[in-house]
């Protein structure tokens, strides 16, 4: 077993992958097929939307394109993705399918993707393409791409309401975006690591222009080093970070305000906020697989969400409320990512979403409180579909990549807010 972060969605995973030789036979495992179903610094916010959602313009239907002056911006909320989207359809291993160009040659496209399926396109982004969407800010108007040409990372904002750039800055060496601060987003979040033994992550803030404004600690007494996991709170005053034993809260201006030990657990990873004042955590724990932990900032007793990972789960990444039930992000074999819902006895029971490939990985991406915004891609390999998924109703609405415009949705976030 081995234990790894990544990036999905734009958003980082800590893993636990079991080594696995064989290749999948399927079609889908060489590119991955998706069915249609029927079913704190100054940065000034770039507009104001209008008080009265009633008076925007209508949402767009589901396969509709309009223009980025189209979006009806008072409409804009819970229920919104925002995604990249090349021209290549998804691929595994191996030689590029035939008519496709290399990654980095790609012409990108950012969307906003509204309920219905309606898509608007922002922005067209010429070659290099981006390596991923790292962030969506609080106001809703402003996101952030990172794209990696050697040893330099540059971080690109986007304006969403024109498609101009606003920001944009490079750093040297591998730089892994987190997000945005919050709540507004005036300042991004990023890590760093040093390839020591063992590998040294780093935190830092950087202004828009590319600035250091702070350096945090990666240090702990208690619960030993920086994983390099990450969350802001709501307000933006603090931080939660992951550690070796635990987490730690940490202040915006870098002071360790209190460590946060999760008893028996190594490389504890924080995901999200769980509830309020409450982090969730995966962290390793026997036999070398990830449980998800309530872990509340005010030092108080440490819930176990889940219970030791039973095969086909290798370990549980992420988890998400919807209704009355808990939907989790876990991990298969040959580094497959598959939707799990939680089970009386604590365990992930795999979940068929209509529609999605067996051979594919499904990520969830967020939630607007009744439906799962997931991400199909090939197992290993680049993304295929957005969609949104209804537990409720068992339904699945693509609204990005094929069948809706082909091509593959390379990240997508959903709209910011306390469950995403």
């Amino acid at each position: 077993m081995r234990r790894r972060n990544a990036i999905v969605g734009g958003v980082m995973l800590s893993m636990t992958l079991a080594a696995c030789s064989a290749t999948p036979t399927a079609d889908s495992a060489k590119r991955g097929t998706t069915r249609p179903t029927s079913t704190t610094a100054n940065h000034p916010s770039t507009t104001t939307a209008p008080a009265d959602p009633t008076s925007a313009a209508p949402l767009l239907p589901l396969g509709v394109q309009g223009a980025v002056s189209a979006i009806p911006w008072a409409r804009v909320g819970s229920g919104w993705l925002l995604a990249l989207w090349g021209p290549n359809a998804g691929s595994g291993a191996g030689p590029l399918p035939a008519g496709d160009v290399p990654r980095d040659q790609e012409t990108t496209s950012l969307f906003l993707v509204d309920p219905l399926g309606g898509r608007y396109l922002v922005a067209s982004l010429p070659p290099p393409a981006p390596s991923t969407l790292a962030g969506w800010s609080g106001d809703g108007r402003r996101a952030l791409v990172t794209s990696t040409d050697g040893s330099k990372t540059t971080v690109t904002e986007i304006d969403l309401t024109s498609g101009r750039t606003l920001n944009q800055f490079g750093q040297s060496g591998a730089l892994d975006v987190v997000g945005y601060t919050r709540p507004l987003g005036l300042a991004v979040l990023a890590t760093s690591s040093t390839p020591t033994a063992p590998t040294a992550t780093t935190l830092q803030r950087f202004a828009m222009n590319g600035s250091l404004q702070q350096a945090y600690p990666t240090d702990f007494s208690q619960i030993g080093t920086f994983d390099g996991s990450v969350v802001p709170s709501p307000d933006g005053t603090q931080l939660v970070m992951g550690a070796a034993k635990g987490l730690a809260l940490v202040g915006n201006d870098g002071a360790v305000v209190s460590q946060l030990p999760v008893a028996g657990a190594t490389s504890c990873a924080v995901t999200r906020w769980w509830a309020t004042g409450v982090a969730l955590a995966s962290c390793l724990t026997t036999g070398s697989s990830s449980q998800l932990f309530a872990v509340p900032i005010s030092g108080a007793a440490v819930t176990t969400l889940t219970a030791p990972p039973v095969a086909p789960d290798l370990g549980d990444l992420d988890a998400w409320t919807v209704g009355n039930n808990v939907f989790l992000q876990s991990a298969g074999a040959c580094g497959s990512l598959f939707l799990g819902e939680l089970q009386p006895n604590g365990t992930s029971g795999s979940v068929t979403v209509p529609g999605v490939d067996s051979g594919s990985s499904v990520v969830v991406v967020g939630t607007d409180g009744v439906r799962l915004a997931l991400w199909a891609t090939v197992a290993c390999g680049s993304g295929i579909s957005a969609m949104w998924f209804n537990p409720g109703q068992n339904s699945t609405t693509v609204v990005l990549g094929p069948p809706v415009n082909g091509g593959g949705v390379i990240a997508a976030l959903t709209y910011p807010g306390p469950s995403n």
